[in-house]
């Protein structure tokens, strides 16, 4: 099973699809694993991922399994490969993250649009046959401001395309607004 959880800055999308893992591994053998996508720079980005890593651990009353991608030596796709089991499931932290990865990496634009199509298709591929149960958390990018520069429109554009497909394969799909949670498919 795949469920998606979208939603802007704040809106409650993580906090929601983390409710979810809870509740589904409480009470079951299913064992519950978590994929971050983002990656420290800076300070502020460094403080961000503290927090969120002591908050897990507060809200889960223990360690989870978690999988920090650094991108060279461990990325996504492997992860979720190695966790492909019926007995786990995996929350995805966040796919805006993971295309802003891609987008500024150190080649030229359609280089770097060209390495997020390939792995773009191979998450797809892996979603449509899943054997875990997967919960991934999304930007929603559709009701924002146009990006200013030709990049932050390109994000825009690739996100929500990914989006889109994503929620098709999705059994179930929430957008969360002001932290409420509204069932779309």
């Amino acid at each position: 099973m795949v469920q998606l959880f979208i939603g802007g800055v704040r809106s409650g999308k993580s906090d929601a699809a983390e409710d979810l893992l809870l509740e589904l591994t409480k009470n079951n053998a299913l064992k519950p694993a978590y994929i971050a996508t983002s990656i420290a720079f800076g300070e502020e980005t460094i403080e961000r991922i503290k927090l969120h890593q002591q908050n897990r651990e507060l809200r889960f009353g223990q360690p989870i399994t978690t999988h920090e991608l650094n991108y060279q030596t461990l990325d996504l796709l492997s992860v979720l490969k190695s966790l492909d089991k019926p007995d786990n499931i995996v929350l995805i932290e966040c796919l805006s993250t993971w295309v802003g990865w891609y987008l500024s990496l150190e080649n030229t634009l359609q280089e770097n649009l060209a390495i997020m199509a390939e792995q773009q298709t191979a998450l797809l591929a892996f979603l449509k046959d899943a054997k875990c149960h997967v919960i991934i958390v999304t930007g929603e990018v559709g009701c924002g401001l146009i990006g200013e520069t030709p990049l932050q429109r390109r994000y825009a554009d690739q996100l929500g395309k990914l989006n889109q497909k994503v929620a098709a394969i999705s059994e179930q799909v929430y957008l969360l607004t002001a932290g409420l949670k509204q069932q779309l498919k």
